[in-house]
């Protein structure tokens, strides 16, 4: 099997397995090529544990919705710092106005929940499809399903809203500049490859 046939099929499980199997499986695939991790890394921990599998950096996500740069809308905030994994969920097609064919992971919520109770209904037939749920002062009218990350300057129900978030939320409790979430999450992470290094 060539190369490139490998990596395509590697990139196709992307969206379905979990980071930790896939890195390694990646990095075998696409040889030399420099391997960028994402998915469920928020932390020293992750980021360690990504370049012990072969990665050369990561792409980290959800952490920096909490960074004090990104001015999203205070309740959503307020919903990452308090969530755990088990607040979130991931779908195939949810919030796809604007973005049809992405899967992605958001926190649960009403238009998560009404969806679900309708019985998963396809795009055309969904609850409440066409409302306008919120209003941005700089964006306009935010309908319900559409792909939006809610800034603060957004009014209406923030609640409805595609709140994005990984499985690393459980690991997000604090806000805090993205220069502080890098250097601590980079020099934590030295420290664990260095002890692990001496174990050898």
């Amino acid at each position: 099997m060539s190369l490139s046939l490998k990596a395509g099929k590697r990139a196709a499980m992307c969206g379905t397995v979990a980071t930790m199997p896939l890195i390694p499986a990646v990095v075998d695939a696409v040889g030399s090529v420099p391997v960028v991790a994402a998915g469920g890394i928020a932390d020293r921990r992750g980021f360690a544990a990504a370049l012990a599998l072969g990665a050369s950096g990561a792409w980290i996500g959800t952490r920096f919705l909490a960074s004090k740069e990104v001015a999203i809308h205070p309740h959503y905030l307020e919903r990452l710092l308090g969530a755990t994994e088990d607040d979130t969920v991931y779908l195939e097609e949810l919030f796809d106005i604007g973005w049809p064919r992405a899967p992605h992971r958001v926190l649960r919520n009403s238009t998560v929940a009404a969806w679900e109770s309708a019985g998963r209904p396809t795009t055309g037939t969904r609850p409440g499809e066409g409302e306008v749920v919120a209003n941005s002062k700089s964006g306009g009218p935010i309908v319900r399903y559409r792909c939006c990350t809610s800034g603060a300057d957004t009014e209406g129900d923030m609640e409805a809203l595609s709140l994005w978030a990984g499985q690393s939320v459980a690991l997000v409790h604090k806000a805090q500049p993205a220069a502080e979430i890098v250097r601590e999450i980079v020099s934590e992470a030295q420290t664990i490859l260095l002890r692990l290094s001496h174990r050898r």
